[in-house]
């Protein structure tokens, strides 16, 4: 289980970006955080990661306290950040060169098959559509088996149909790794189309303001009736969010 416990973060010039944010993600679970600009969503995934430290409370990875990067954690960003300089298969394995020759070239067969790359291997990023690059950093992620992926509005810079396929994608990679994920997005329809649960934010200072449950089988279809209460209950819970903020 991952556990935020009442978790903090002042900056240097004294702006508060975070105060007292608590909640657990159960392993195997998918929990989506929304909010407006400000909430600090991308603050909480680098505190999650151990990228940066809170000023109060803390994270835990089971009974891990996180206090720097941690190898069963990963963080992917809204752009690939891809090494032009190194092909596909060179900028998958860049973390995990300390294998041997054998087990890196096998891991990196297989993610390339769970992200529907097969071929793709020898290419130069500048060679990738938006699309790929993203699941070749979807890649680079699982390449290290972690137990925690933390993904901050990874399709965002995506058109709505590239979206929609790399969302199903991304739930196929779940259910083969049943990995445990947090996703930050500002797409309503993605978090429900993704998450077993949503965190809604409110800003100046980032807290929680309301979590719901998406209580549907996962391959939700957009556009289906069964939908629109969640849409609507979101829509509520965000607007009331930045009203009372």
């Amino acid at each position: 289980m991952l556990s935020v416990t009442h978790l903090g973060k002042t900056y240097a010039n004294g702006a508060q970006a975070l105060d007292n944010v608590s909640f657990d993600v159960n392993a195997g679970e998918i929990l989506a955080i929304v909010g407006g600009s400000g909430c600090g969503k991308s603050t909480l995934l680098r505190l999650i990661s151990g990228l940066d430290q809170p000023t109060s409370g803390g994270v835990h990875l089971r009974d891990d306290l996180i206090t720097r990067p941690h190898p069963l954690i990963n963080l992917i960003f809204q752009e690939p950040r891809l090494l032009p300089w190194l092909r596909v298969t060179d900028n998958i394995g860049f973390g995990i060169r300390h294998l041997d020759s054998q087990e890196r070239k096998g891991r990196i067969a297989e993610v390339l098959e769970t992200v529907h790359l097969n071929g793709y291997g020898n290419r130069w990023p500048k060679e990738l559509s938006g699309g790929q690059a993203q699941r070749v950093a979807l890649a680079r992620a699982l390449v290290t088996r972690p137990e925690v992926l933390l993904l901050d509005e990874p399709f965002s810079a995506l058109d709505a149909m590239t979206r929609g396929r790399l969302q199903q994608h991304l739930l196929d990679i779940w259910q083969a790794t049943q990995a445990t994920m947090v996703i930050v997005t500002h797409d309503i329809d993605e978090a429900i189309a993704l998450a077993h649960r949503v965190i809604v934010m409110k800003p100046r200072p980032g807290r929680i303001s309301e979590e719901i449950h998406i209580d549907l089988p996962m391959r939700r279809e957009h556009g289906m009736d069964y939908l629109v209460p969640y849409q609507q209950r979101l829509k509520s819970a965000l607007n009331h969010s930045m009203a009372f903020a």
